[in-house]
């Protein structure tokens, strides 16, 4: 277990919606989201936004309607593009714990884990990991729930 965590301040939520893992709306099994290049919004293509099922094969593209822009989610236990359920997620602690995917969780284990969390001069980044997680995910009482779930979390990769 880290003592200490130094980077959940320094990145944020969209840093891990490249490819998000979601429950296949056609058989319930693992698919994936995949964005592209998200993280750089000068050069993201929303029509390069697609949805892939390896189980079933079924596959989506996202569509750009002319009137609007489509409607994108974060912070939620959905995709935010497609808005299907996120493929990692539980209940914990009276919550739901969810990840979009391997880094997005192994981010959560190291902040959560930590007994020292370091902002490290990123004190005023409110849109990081760190400062955006509920207040019962980070509670020191609540750490070894939260371990175990997040290990259960790990079991589905």
């Amino acid at each position: 277990m880290p003592h200490r965590s130094k980077d959940t301040y320094r990145v944020s939520l969209y840093d891990f919606a490249g490819e998000v893992l979601v429950a296949c709306p056609a058989c319930s099994g693992r698919a994936m989201v995949k964005s592209g290049n998200f993280g750089n919004m000068r050069a993201f293509d929303i029509e390069g936004v697609r949805v892939v099922c390896p189980a079933c094969g079924y596959s989506k593209a996202l569509e750009k309607t002319p009137r609007r822009s489509p409607h994108l989610i974060f912070g939620a236990p959905v995709d935010p593009f497609f808005h299907l359920p996120l493929w990692l997620q539980l209940e914990c602690c009276g919550g739901l714990l969810w990840a979009y995917n391997a880094a997005h969780l192994d981010c959560l284990r190291s902040h959560v884990t930590a007994k020292l969390r370091e902002r490290n001069g990123f004190q005023h980044r409110m849109r990081s990991i760190g400062a955006r997680l509920p207040r019962w995910m980070t509670s020191a009482k609540n750490r070894d729930t939260v371990q175990r779930t997040l290990e259960k979390l790990a079991m589905r990769l």
